[in-house]
């Protein structure tokens, strides 16, 4: 059996186990999330000590202890250190936030390779993104996450009805069916989203994130867009998230 092993991975989250060990959470293509220990990584001078901070992408170096069955890591090679993100509290929340939704959702399950591209390409992004894109790229990423996970609404047609939406009246997300509807099937609880955000939505989905999020949104069509999507991500994933509550009035 081989016991060692390298992957490309982002490292979502650190925790300090004893005085001087951190054990990671790691996601990778191949592999999905890994869970290791990075021995002595909180040493001053362990060359593990900035590779294995939260949102740096790396090249890992694993060995398998079959005994413990536990990952320890023997090396880490920064690919890119991705340190805009740290410099920034909207930036690492809005990170903080991508993370806890790929932990959450098991990495995707099946599609956690096409959600390792979603993520390192958004990390990218918001490395050096300018204050007014992080609420957008937070948007998009969470909206493609969905569509990975076969959990977005059709932003075409009524997910009740089918009829067409109106691009100039806006949609409605529904809090029991987590779909997008018209104005006609729109209960009470329904929440409301404007017609720009509607076709922002339409617009920008089909295209790349990169062009996609130099697509602007007004102010409060964008608000009603990032409370609906949150309000879907959190019915999907069905938990609260903790990165949510903790960055009100951040992200």
């Amino acid at each position: 059996m081989i016991r060692s092993s390298t992957t490309e991975a982002v490292v979502l989250r650190k925790t300090r186990v004893g005085e001087i060990h951190k054990a990671l959470t790691l996601f990778s293509r191949e592999r999905g999330l890994i869970s290791a220990i990075a021995h002595g990584a909180f040493k001053i001078k362990s060359r593990l000590r900035t590779t294995s901070e939260p949102f740096h992408l790396v090249r890992v170096y694993l060995y398998h202890d079959p005994v413990r069955d536990q990952y320890k890591i023997t090396d880490m090679e920064s690919l890119s250190a991705l340190d805009g993100i740290r410099a920034s509290v909207q930036r690492y929340y809005a990170a903080s936030l991508w993370a806890e939704v790929v932990i959450r959702s098991y990495g995707g399950g099946e599609n956690s390779s096409r959600l390792f591209q979603l993520l390192v390409d958004s990390l990218c992004l918001l490395n050096q993104a300018p204050k007014r894109l992080v609420t957008l790229l937070n948007c998009q990423y969470l909206l493609r996450f969905l569509e990975i996970v076969g959990q977005r609404p059709d932003v075409e047609r009524c997910g009740l009805c089918a009829s067409e939406l109106d691009g100039l009246s806006g949609g409605y997300v529904s809090q029991e069916e987590q779909v997008l509807v018209c104005g006609r099937c729109a209960s009470p609880t329904a929440l409301h989203l404007p017609a720009g955000a509607l076709r922002y939505l339409q617009r920008t989905l089909k295209t790349p994130l990169e062009a996609a999020v130099r697509v602007g949104l007004e102010g409060q069509s964008l608000e009603a867009l990032t409370q609906a999507t949150y309000f879907l991500v959190q019915a999907v994933l069905e938990t609260n998230l903790n990165s949510l509550r903790s960055g009100v009035g951040i992200l």
